[in-house]
């Protein structure tokens, strides 16, 4: 085998195994990040502000309907929507309301 020849196999060994350990830090290290984006995101003043004001909106929708099968969808919603949502940082008005949702 000439000495270009040995050059070329090594060269693609070595593009093949460093991209496939690239991608194993990337397969390793991406889900933390996505994490923590996420995290970061349910923490942001933007995400708490839209969950009181759709919340806000559901409180207004279940007051003006009076069909219990509407009453039942907009109850379900909110339960599954607000399971695991800190509602500490609402005001007292929907801790209430979301408390009345969830059978509280």
């Amino acid at each position: 085998m000439t000495e270009e020849m040995r050059f070329i196999k090594y060269t693609a060994i070595a593009l093949v195994v460093f991209g496939g350990v690239g991608l194993g830090m990337y397969a390793v290290g991406r889900p933390a990040t996505v994490a923590i984006d996420n995290l970061t995101f349910h923490q942001s003043q933007a995400y708490n502000d839209g969950m009181v004001r759709d919340l806000g909106q559901f409180q207004l929708d279940y007051a003006a309907t009076h069909d219990e099968g509407s009453r039942d969808a907009i109850r379900a919603v909110v339960r599954d929507r607000y399971a695991s949502y800190d509602d500490s940082k609402l005001p007292i008005r929907l801790q209430i309301f979301l408390n009345q949702m969830r059978g509280n």
